[in-house]
């Protein structure tokens, strides 16, 4: 019975019974005491002798689990392409649909499960639990983004509360100037502080209604 090594990694294929079995990038080693084939991961070859180091075969699990984690996120990732695309082109021709800013955040999804597992793998402490931790997008992954589009910030005002805010800036240079820098903005951060400090004032003002800040910031 020979030993079917990996000649480049130093793991353990298998065995055979064919001393003439010859492969590109394997060799036969005579068995040694101990070995169980069952716990072949963790035995490992340095090029002079079969050494068993169970620490050193869950390390090895871990890397090449994290390795695989990592290419199934990139993967999830690139295939996302075609939704940016469209998205992109969407939000140029004014159409409704899904936005750069939700496939952003699907993107982001897939980063966050992609560490939140590589953690998981790192604190297993043996091959069985590093092989059972599987790669998934769960809805605890999703961040909560602080940035909305300019329209999707000022949509969170009535219609009545847009007028009174309107006619107030008019009579009111430092009105003026805040919704002359919302018409211009890209976005809008809502837990920035000048953003806050702004419909803040507008409620002080009575320009909206008492409370209605704290609901214009926490619409979802």
């Amino acid at each position: 019975m020979k030993i079917i090594i990996e000649t480049s990694t130093g793991r353990v294929l298998g065995q055979t019974n064919d001393t003439s079995y010859t492969r590109e990038g394997v060799a036969l080693i005579d068995p040694v005491e101990g070995f169980d084939l069952n716990q072949a991961d963790e035995w490992a070859w340095d090029g002079a002798q079969l050494a068993h180091d169970p620490v050193a075969a869950v390390n090895r699990e871990k890397a090449s689990r994290i390795a695989q984690i990592k290419r199934d996120a990139a993967s999830q990732i690139d295939a996302l392409a075609w939704r940016m695309e469209r998205a992109q082109e969407r939000e140029l021709l004014g159409v409704a649909g899904e936005k750069v800013s939700d496939v952003l955040r699907e993107r982001e999804a897939i980063r966050r499960a992609n560490n939140r597992v590589e953690a998981e793998i790192n604190a297993a402490l043996d091959i069985q639990s590093v092989q059972a931790v599987a790669f998934a997008v769960t809805e605890a992954d999703h961040a909560n983004s602080a940035r909305i589009s300019r329209v999707e910030f000022l949509n969170r005002f009535t219609d009545a509360e847009m007028q009174a805010f309107i006619a107030a800036s008019k009579q009111s240079p430092a009105l003026e100037a805040y919704f002359l820098k919302l018409q211009n903005a890209e976005g809008v951060i809502l837990n920035d502080p000048v953003t806050m400090a702004g419909v803040g004032a507008l409620e002080v003002l009575g320009i909206i209604g008492a409370g209605r800040a704290e609901v214009i910031f926490s619409m979802v």
